[in-house]
């Protein structure tokens, strides 16, 4: 009777151990209920059970290995596995980058088509580098000829300041890779590169008109209204000044912002000053490159 009570303390003791994880005392539990008993006991087959469990469990069966199951194909399916989101995603961007440089190759010449794309390829890493800048996942340009390019990325619920600058930073970039095309222009004389200048400096300005799909559209959604007066009335007195019509759609695209009244909760006076900057800047390297161009054509 006294080793009935026993085999029964041990047994529900064994159990307790098991559920708590403690697997070596459980076991050694077990095998002491199995001393205890008989060698003819039929009870010997269920501990022999718990025994051969927590075996099982304290050594489990290694995973198959399915590289080396398929030797060099299964390498290779491993490779697809771990990396094939990143091959897709740069091999999207090299092929529209190669057909971006074909097309315009065909068009304008090779000199151009690289100074183009090296434009469009700035402006759009001023996107990615701001986007990858504020912690959010995105992807390496995709350009499609005769439109741009542009960048994909995922956020949810944006602070409108944060988008913002995100988007200022495509015409900030836009207009360094101005600067850089006139600085070449400047070293080699070569009127390729000041008409890429131009095309940066006006490009970029049409950009920034505040509506539709333009960088200026989400860029005037963290400006309050003082600031929008401010963008409106220094895009007027340009357009007077250096008579680029550019000018007029993005005062008539502040004008109807203003109109449409979608302030933001938390005006940012820093955002106005950097919208105001990138207007000033590409639009005058606009109209500093067409006309250096036009002196030089008199000139000839």
């Amino acid at each position: 009777m006294a080793v009935t009570q026993e085999i029964h303390d041990l047994a529900s003791r064994a159990r307790q151990l098991r559920a708590i994880g403690q697997l070596h005392a459980a076991r050694e539990h077990w095998i002491a209920i199995s001393n205890l008993l008989p060698s003819d006991a039929p009870e010997r087959a269920a501990v022999q059970r718990e025994i051969a469990s927590i075996d099982a469990q304290l050594a489990p069966k290694p995973e198959t290995n399915w590289k080396k199951r398929l030797g060099p194909i299964g390498v290779v399916l491993a490779a697809i596995v771990k990396y094939g989101s990143i091959i897709l995603t740069k091999g999207k961007f090299l092929i529209s980058i190669l057909a971006f440089v074909g097309v315009y190759w065909s068009l304008f010449g090779w000199w151009f088509a690289i100074g183009l794309t090296g434009s469009v390829l700035l402006h759009e890493m001023g996107h990615y580098l701001a986007v990858r800048r504020f912690g959010f996942a995105a992807e390496l340009p995709m350009f499609l000829p005769g439109f741009g390019a542009f960048v994909k990325w995922r956020g949810a619920n944006v602070d409108p300041s944060v988008r913002a600058q995100i988007a200022l930073a495509g015409p900030l970039f836009g207009l360094l890779s101005g600067l850089i095309s006139y600085g070449i222009f400047l070293a080699t004389g070569q009127g390729v590169w000041l008409a890429l200048a131009h095309f940066a400096g006006w490009i970029n300005l049409l950009n920034l008109i505040p509506v539709f799909i333009f960088d200026g559209a989400p860029a005037m959604s963290a400006l309050g209204a003082q600031a929008r007066w401010a963008v409106l009335l220094v895009s007027v007195v340009l357009f007077f000044t250096l008579k680029e019509m550019l000018f007029i759609l993005v005062a008539i695209g502040v004008a109807y912002r203003l109109w449409k009244r979608d302030f933001p909760a938390q005006a940012r006076e820093a955002i106005g000053y950097y919208f105001i900057a990138m207007v000033i800047g590409n639009g005058f390297l606009s109209w500093f490159a067409l006309n250096k161009a036009r002196m030089l054509f008199l000139l000839h």
